[in-house]
C-alpha cells in the first residue's frame, strides 16, 4: 500500500477585484484573511503573481509573501505560483533563500510558467523563456542551493558564482511545481519534486497527474511515494444553492475571460473568442466547478474535498476562499470552513485512508 500523505488544509489568496474594488480595498481583504488564518489554525497561505491585469493584481508573490511572513509567526506561505522563467533564476534561488531563513523555515516555493502573456516581452527576456526555460530555470535554482552555479546555456551564459544566503537545508525549501502537461510533470518527478495542480482539474484528472508523475519518478532512480502533492479548490460554504451557483457563475466568467481577454506576447498563438463562444465557455465551466467544487452546504463541502483527496492522493490543499469578494464575507466563509468542514475532512479522511489500496496516490 501506498503511504498516505499528510493533510494540509490551506488557504489561496488570488487578490482578485470584485466589482469598482480600489487596490488598497483588495490588499486589506488579503491581509485579514492572512491574519485570521494564523489566528484559525489553517496550515498554510499561498500567494499568486499577475502582471497587466486589472483583475488580479499581486504582482510579485514573493513579494507579497515575504510580507506575509513577517506578518506572521506559525503560518507557512507559499508562492502559487512565481512566474520561473519570467525572472532571474539565481535571483529567485537567492529570495527563496532568504526567506527561508528569515523565516525559520516556514517558506514554501512553488513554481510555474503561467500562460504565454506580453509579461514575457515586458518584464522577461521574450517568449523563448516561455517556451524553452522552466526546466533550466528550474535546475539552476536546485543548483544555486547546492553551491556554486553557472550558466552555459543559449538562455542563460554567467561565470560561476556562490549565492548568498544559503538556505537552511542544501536541499532548499520546499518547492512544488505547477503541473498542466505530461512534459511538465515529467520535468518535476525527473527531480524528485511535488505538483500543484488547479481548478481546471477534477479529482479523476489529478489522479492520472499523479500516476504518471509516479511512473516518471520511478524510472528517474527516485521513489515511488511520499510526494507533498498539492492542488487548489475552490471553497465556500453557504446554504442557499442560489448563491453557490452565482459565486461559481462569477469565478467562471472571471476564469473564461481573463483567459480569453489578456494581452499575449507576439506571436503566441490565439483565437479570441466571439461573445456567444465566450457565453458558451463561461456554462460550461461554471458547470463543471459547480460539479466539482467544495461550494455548497457543509456536507457537500466535506464530500468534495474529502473526494479530491482520497481520489487524487494529494494531501496539501488550497482552498480559495474570497468568491464572495468582500472581506467580511470572506472571513465568515473562512470561520466556517475551519469550524464546520475542516475537522470533519481530517476525520473522515484518517479514518479511510487505511482502506485504500493506494491506486491513484503517489
Amino acid at each position: 500500500m501506498i503511504p498516505a500523505p499528510e493533510v494540509r488544509l490551506g488557504v489561496l489568496l488570488t487578490t482578485n477585484r470584485h466589482g469598482q474594488q480600489s487596490d488598497a480595498e483588495v490588499f486589506a481583504r488579503a491581509l485579514a484573511i492572512a491574519e485570521r488564518a494564523e489566528e484559525s489554525g489553517i496550515d498554510d497561505l499561498w500567494v499568486t503573481e499577475h502582471h497587466f491585469s486589472e483583475a488580479s493584481i499581486s504582482s510579485s508573490a514573493l513579494t507579497l509573501a515575504a510580507f506575509l511572513l513577517g506578518r506572521t509567526r506559525r503560518i507557512r506561505v507559499g508562492t502559487a505560483v512565481t512566474l520561473l522563467p519570467l525572472h532571474s533564476p539565481v535571483h529567485v534561488a537567492e529570495q527563496a533563500a532568504l526567506l527561508d531563513q528569515l523565516s525559520g523555515g516556514r517558506f514554501h516555493l512553488g513554481v510555474g510558467r503561467g500562460m504565454p502573456l506580453i509579461d514575457y516581452e515586458v518584464i522577461g527576456g521574450g517568449g523563448k523563456y516561455w517556451h524553452g526555460g522552466m526546466g533550466e530555470d528550474l535546475e539552476l535554482v536546485l543548483r544555486a542551493w547546492q553551491g556554486e552555479v553557472s550558466g552555459r546555456s543559449e538562455l542563460y551564459s554567467f561565470p560561476p558564482v556562490t549565492t548568498l544566503p544559503r538556505p537552511r537545508e542544501r536541499s532548499g525549501p520546499p518547492v512544488h511545481v505547477a503541473g498542466g502537461s505530461a512534459a511538465t510533470i515529467s520535468m518535476a518527478a525527473e527531480r524528485g519534486l511535488p505538483l500543484l495542480l488547479f481548478f481546471d482539474k477534477d479529482a479523476e484528472a489529478k489522479a492520472e497527474m499523479i500516476a504518471l508523475h509516479r511512473k516518471h519518478a520511478v524510472a528517474a532512480g527516485h521513489p515511488a511515494s511520499g510526494y507533498d502533492h498539492a492542488f487548489a479548490l475552490f471553497a465556500h460554504v453557504t446554504d442557499d444553492g442560489d448563491e453557490a451557483e452565482r459565486l461559481m457563475r462569477d469565478r467562471a466568467r472571471h476564469l473564461v475571460e481573463s483567459a480569453q481577454l489578456a494581452r499575449f506576447m507576439t506571436g503566441a498563438p490565439r483565437k479570441p473568442g466571439s461573445a456567444a463562444q465566450r457565453a458558451a465557455a463561461i456554462d460550461s465551466v461554471a458547470e463543471g466547478l459547480l460539479d466539482t467544487q467544495p461550494v455548497g452546504g457543509v456536507e457537500t463541502c466535506v464530500d468534495r474535498i474529502v473526494h479530491h483527496i482520497l481520489t487524487s492522493g494529494a494531501g496539501r490543499v488550497l482552498c480559495q476562499i474570497e468568491s464572495v469578494g468582500t472581506a467580511p464575507g470572506a472571513l465568515r466563509n473562512l470561520e466556517r470552513l475551519t469550524t464546520e468542514v475542516f475537522p470533519t475532512v481530517r476525520e473522515r479522511v484518517s479514518r479511510a485512508w487505511p482502506e485504500r489500496d493506494g491506486r491513484g496516490s503517489s
